[in-house]
């Protein structure tokens, strides 16, 4: 167990948008306050304009936080600005070194933070914990996947200039590694893909752990928009970035284009059932 609490104080941080479900956003939060070791201070920040039912459970929420002695930051952009730029902007106000990322609507289990602290805790050099996912729709009682991600440093690399090695929602990061490396960049779709390939590159450890910690809510239907020449556009353009960056050779980015690339084609009954195979490749 956390034998020093001061030490390993944490922000948490989440970003929220109109289009986000008042039930999960509650839910969400709720698993964050009933961490067992819950954070010191909780950054939300509000991508632009709310519908009232968000805003009403934004501040029930933001009173039981504050009950807890939970330090609770409420910022707004003017505008929708995508999750990276509003990422950044929650960061700027996170006052704590270790800093969580928590979704929306995705549910935290309750020992999520105590173990990873406790991994920072061991392993203080680290600049990435995250860990294992499951993925629900409708019901968290029954995942539908398991979204597995390397553990160890070398298959963390190997990993990382194939597909995405860790799962955004479940990562606690050190706020001066992210600030280090340039934060989130703009890149639609892959923001945090791209921190994590400047974050190992900049030579920092990093890890995951084996437990699965995050219920993350996935909507099977979301294969509709991870195909079709839009995604690919898009595809192309960060493959083409990762190879400017000197982060994949030139055979890398080839094998990567052919695969990612054709999957992006496919029709959406297919495309599902491709996805999954090709992450557990």
């Amino acid at each position: 167990m956390i034998a020093s609490m001061t030490d390993y104080q944490y922000a948490g941080l989440m970003s929220v948008y109109v289009n986000e479900k008042p039930q999960l956003l509650k839910r969400a939060l709720k698993s964050v306050l009933n961490q067992d070791y819950p954070p010191a201070e909780f950054v939300l920040v509000k991508d632009g304009k709310l519908t009232e039912e968000l805003e009403s459970v934004i501040h029930e929420e933001h009173q039981l936080f504050e009950r807890a002695n939970i330090r609770f930051v409420e910022l707004k952009n003017p505008t929708n600005l995508g999750l990276g730029r509003s990422l950044n902007k929650g960061l700027k106000a996170c006052t704590n070194e270790l800093v969580a990322r928590f979704d929306s609507d995705d549910l935290n289990m309750p020992q999520r933070m105590t173990k990873t602290i406790e991994w920072f805790r061991a392993h203080p050099d680290t600049a990435i914990v995250g860990t294992q996912i499951y993925e629900f729709d409708q019901d968290e009682r029954h995942p539908f996947d398991v979204k597995q991600v390397p553990v160890d440093y070398q298959h963390i690399i190997k990993q990382s200039v194939v597909r995405n090695p860790f799962n955004h929602m479940s990562v606690t990061f050190k706020k001066s590694v992210i600030d280090e490396v340039g934060g989130y960049v703009d890149v639609p779709l892959f923001e945090d893909y791209y921190l994590w390939l400047r974050v190992i590159h900049a030579k920092y450890p990093v890890s995951n752990l084996a437990d699965t910690l995050v219920k993350a809510h996935v909507n099977r239907e979301f294969a509709h928009k991870r195909g079709g020449l839009h995604y690919l556009k898009k595809e192309i353009h960060f493959q083409n970035l990762l190879v400017r960056d000197g982060f994949l050779k030139r055979s890398q980015y080839l094998r990567n284009i052919l695969i990612r690339g054709t999957v992006r084609l496919l029709p959406a009954n297919l495309l599902m059932v491709l996805y999954k195979f090709l992450r557990n490749l």
